[in-house]
């Protein structure tokens, strides 16, 4: 087997470990992922935990980038077929809101891990990825500073991210009004 790859067993380990993560985060918020309660939680041994990951900074980082690889997907399923242009832009932000909130999880460690120095540049890197896919968009739509505009839509939309975090539930009067920014 080549470096790296991994054998479907050891997938579905991962998967099991990254699922416990979630779940301990949305019940007890980033304090409550330490690599015991893990573990625990996936019903493995903690050593191999550290198959896995490196240590529990790269443990939350694969959580975060394991989002993000299902908010890019949620959201080139929204926007299969549509031109560029405010419709696709909204859609896109949606899933994003969507994807969110079913991963509290994870949106509530990331939230807090923001302060953590070990992962703010991966974390960013993601979150800029994430802005730049709005810049075709916003050109389309006229926008002469495209991407400082989609920089400004990204933080709208984590902010709109938060809100239904705390409220538990989508805000369609929120994500109303972020509609009405992108079609005027």
């Amino acid at each position: 087997m080549a470096a790296g790859a991994q054998t479907p067993g050891a997938s579905q380990t991962r998967e099991a470990l990254l699922d416990a993560g979630a779940a301990l985060a949305e019940q007890h918020g980033l304090a409550g992922v330490s690599v015991n309660m893990v573990v625990a939680r996936a019903g493995v041994a903690k050593g191999t935990f550290y198959v896995h990951f490196k240590d529990r900074s790269a443990f939350v980082d694969t959580m975060h980038e394991r989002f993000h690889g299902r908010v890019q997907e949620a959201v080139n399923e929204a926007v299969a077929g549509l031109p560029p242009g405010p419709e696709r832009l909204f859609r896109s932000t949606e899933a994003y809101l969507d994807v969110s909130l079913a991963n509290r999880g994870v949106k509530a460690l990331a939230l807090e891990a923001r302060s953590d120095p070990t992962m703010q540049g991966s974390m960013a890197a993601r979150r800029e990825r994430l802005a730049e896919a709005g810049v075709a968009d916003l050109k389309v739509m006229g926008w002469p500073d495209a991407e400082a505009a989609a920089q400004l839509l990204a933080a709208m939309t984590r902010e709109i991210s938060v809100l239904e975090f705390d409220a538990g539930a989508p805000l369609p009067a929120s994500r109303r009004v972020l509609q009405r920014f992108l079609a005027a």
